[in-house]
């Protein structure tokens, strides 16, 4: 039995911190949060989050990179329950993949965006740019999409991600909306290819 006070190992301590800190900058962003608030959110004082994170902006990064992180184990658990095992999955797997996480989780959509939003800072923006390409390039992999599949396999993703955020209808972020506006992307894209 753990007695009261007892020290919780560093790693759990460290997963504490980057929990609350998700919810405070879902909430706020990075220029937003405090963090004393992620502090009293994780239950410790502002100098144990600075020890254990050294400033907001890494603690943030860290908070990014988890985020991306489980998107990343999201399409890789599609791509394993996928009857396609043996050849390219399909885009939409993964697509189906990142709405369900985003019902479970608005959070993860949140810091997307956030993410997004902070790229005004050259070391978050470097950061985060190194992240999206990688998932770009895994999803590329996974798929054997090309370049422009891709493409509008995020783009569609975005559009996501928004509606998560802003809370829209789930009719709005389901299959069919998605291949509808895809449809529209791909439709602009020729248009705009054949000029």
């Amino acid at each position: 039995m753990t007695s009261v006070g007892a020290r919780k190992p560093r790693s759990v301590r460290r997963a504490e911190i980057l929990d609350a800190a998700a919810v405070e900058f879902a909430e706020t962003g990075l220029a937003g949060t405090r963090l004393e608030a992620i502090a009293a959110r994780a239950g410790l004082s502002h100098p144990r989050v600075v020890q254990v994170f050294g400033s907001k902006r890494a603690l943030f990064l860290a908070v990014v990179d988890v985020t991306f992180d489980r998107i990343a184990a999201a399409f890789v658990a599609a791509a394993k329950r996928s009857e396609a095992s043996d050849h390219a999955i399909p885009l939409g797997i993964l697509g189906d993949a990142y709405r369900r996480l985003l019902q479970r989780d608005r959070t993860i959509a949140l810091m997307m965006l956030h993410s997004y939003a902070a790229a005004g800072d050259d070391v978050v923006r470097e950061a985060v740019a190194r992240r999206h390409l990688a998932l770009q390039r895994e999803v590329a992999a996974m798929t054997g999409a090309d370049a422009r599949g891709v493409q509008t396999f995020f783009a569609t993703g975005l559009v996501v991600t928004v509606s998560t955020a802003l809370a829209l209808p789930s009719k709005r972020t389901d299959a069919a909306w998605g291949a509808w506006l895809l449809a529209r992307v791909c439709a602009v894209n020729d248009a705009t290819e054949s000029r």
